[in-house]
């Protein structure tokens, strides 16, 4: 049915550019894993082990954010090397890797981009969705959340471009930073942001921190009680 609605989706480039669309699958798995590892075992008692043998709440936090990091570089490098061995194997010869496409841009370089912008939008919505995983003790309501939250931007961007023109205070929103990846792509895209690279790149880094200290607060609290 997509390839239906989308013709262009079936093109050897754009599936390669697109990585296949692993990106996709990436991010439900790594929304369900943040949303679980820690709203599981805080409802099925098992942190209170790790709890009673000293450690503290900041390390054990920390490594979940590690782990999580690593594991969604892992999944990215992943994506990026089978992506590539399917394109000179599978697609051998119909993937242009040096093709100009938009702005002059190459194959390769849309398809590194492209990759970079899902990576910085799939960390920002995770460390929102680390907030929600210490609030519930029930996985479902964070993972819910995260992907409605995934899904709004890509749907209500243009909306909320629209609101910003008329009211330049809401550029400040969370989700306009989560535009950071797109404005990596498309220097024009500052126009509607209404933020130049180096203001959407701090408030990103301002809003993900912010999100993982509050998970940090909450978190002492409930098991400090």
């Amino acid at each position: 049915m997509y390839l239906l609605t989308h013709p262009n989706a079936s093109n050897p480039n754009s599936l390669f550019i697109n990585s296949f669309y692993a990106p996709v699958l990436i991010v439900f798995y790594l929304l369900a894993l943040t949303s679980t590892q820690l709203s599981s075992e805080i409802q099925y008692g098992t942190l209170k082990s790790l709890l009673y043998r000293r450690y503290s709440s900041s390390k054990i936090l920390a490594s979940k954010w590690v782990t999580l990091l690593l594991c969604t570089l892992f999944l990215y490098a992943s994506s990026l090397i089978v992506s590539l061995c399917l394109a000179i194997t599978v697609f051998n010869g119909k993937v242009d890797l040096v093709a100009k496409g938009i702005k002059g841009q190459q194959v390769w370089q849309m398809w590194l981009m492209n990759n970079v912008s899902s990576f910085l939008t799939l960390i920002f919505i995770l460390s929102f969705v680390c907030l929600l995983a210490t609030l519930f003790e029930n996985s479902t309501p964070a993972i819910i959340i995260g992907l409605s939250t995934y899904f709004i931007v890509s749907i209500f961007n243009q909306l909320m471009f629209m609101m910003i023109a008329q009211n330049e205070w809401i550029k400040w929103n969370p989700v306009n930073m989560m535009n950071l990846g797109n404005q990596l792509q498309n220097s024009e895209l500052t126009k509607l942001t209404r933020l130049p690279l180096s203001q959407i790149s701090l408030g990103y880094m301002i809003y993900a921190a912010a999100f993982l200290a509050l998970s940090l607060v909450v978190f002492k609290y409930r098991n400090e009680r």
